[in-house]
């Protein structure tokens, strides 16, 4: 939709203003987000803490890793937050963030909300060192401790990365022999719809490969019918978590195998996590998505570049083959 003057442009129902605009929106209240986070698996290979703390209105993030190979928490020290997002285009209470780290042999960009009070943190690892390895995704879920205090903070944090024959850590999710594997998407490759027939953002995705490049396609859900946004690239990532538990106590190997995260792996309708943007000029919506047991949930991160006053916000919507 073009329009001109105030009225604010929109590409799905969900974000048009009933009198066309502009909104009248608080700054976004941060105060439920501010504080320690820990993660609630005592035995993960991964993220195991995240601090954020706000100085002179902006939002910083600081997250430490550990790495059981080594038994040492790596400190990937504190960077500002790429966008907050609030819980809807009108509201002001916080609900997500995104933050990015780079890590030098890798670049991790923390995709988190906020659910029943915990913390949702999709992280996205993609590899920079030529090592190989393929890019991942992993999800982790911390809360909160009380009151922000120096006594959350991991204390035995180290700055620097392990780097092992060329090689870089800084989790012992990097170490994971299944990132040796190759991701197929095959699995992603059909159009899906939305689970909410009265949806009023995407009523339609699709995913389909053009020049070995795998491409996803939005329909959303305009007041007239259907707006087509196009499609847009894919990278994807292979999901870690999509199975579970494997990143705890098990062996890595077993025979020389990589050990299957789930004693029922095999019988699991996985596939790789994706990520997606599409930008509109006026609009940016980071989509992410992890195929979970037949479902694909898309998580997305929208930003708002015009006059109109409508929050950046976090949606979630969820689809089926």
């Amino acid at each position: 939709m073009t329009t001109t003057g105030t009225t604010a442009k929109y590409l799905r129902e969900i974000d048009r203003l009933p009198d066309g605009g502009p909104a009248r929106v608080a700054p976004i209240d941060t105060r439920a987000l501010i504080g320690t986070w820990r993660n609630a698996n005592h035995q993960t290979w991964g993220i195991s803490t995240v601090e954020l703390t706000e100085r002179d209105g902006q939002v910083w993030a600081h997250a430490w890793a550990v790495d059981p190979h080594t038994g040492r928490t790596r400190d990937w020290g504190e960077v500002l937050v790429d966008g907050l997002y609030a819980l809807g285009p009108t509201s002001n209470d916080v609900c997500g963030y995104r933050a990015t780290f780079e890590l030098g042999h890798a670049r991790t960009q923390i995709q988190a909300n906020m659910l029943h009070s915990v913390m949702v943190c999709g992280a996205f690892t993609t590899f920079t060192d030529g090592s190989g390895r393929a890019d991942y995704f992993s999800r982790e879920f911390l809360h909160r401790r009380g009151p922000q205090s120096t006594m959350d903070t991991p204390a035995d944090g180290i700055a620097d990365q392990e780097t092992r024959d060329g090689i870089g850590y800084a989790r012992g999710d990097d170490r994971l022999p299944m990132l040796r594997a190759p991701i197929v998407p095959d699995r992603l490759l059909t159009r899906w719809r939305n689970t909410d027939a009265g949806t009023t953002g995407i009523s339609e995705v699709e995913l389909h490969l053009r020049d070995g490049q795998t491409h996803l396609r939005v329909t959303a859900v305009g007041p007239d019918g259907s707006i087509d946004w196009g499609d847009a690239p894919v990278r994807l990532y292979t999901d870690i978590s999509v199975t579970g538990g494997g990143r705890s106590a098990a062996d890595p190997t077993v025979d020389g195998r990589p050990t299957p995260h789930y004693a029922d792996v095999s019988a699991t309708d996985g596939g790789p996590a994706l990520f997606a943007t599409f930008d509109h000029g006026f609009m940016r919506v980071h989509m992410q998505a992890r195929f979970n047991i037949g479902i694909l949930p898309f998580v997305m991160f929208n930003e708002f570049s015009d006059d109109s006053g409508r929050q950046d916000y976090f949606q979630r919507e969820v689809f089926v083959r």
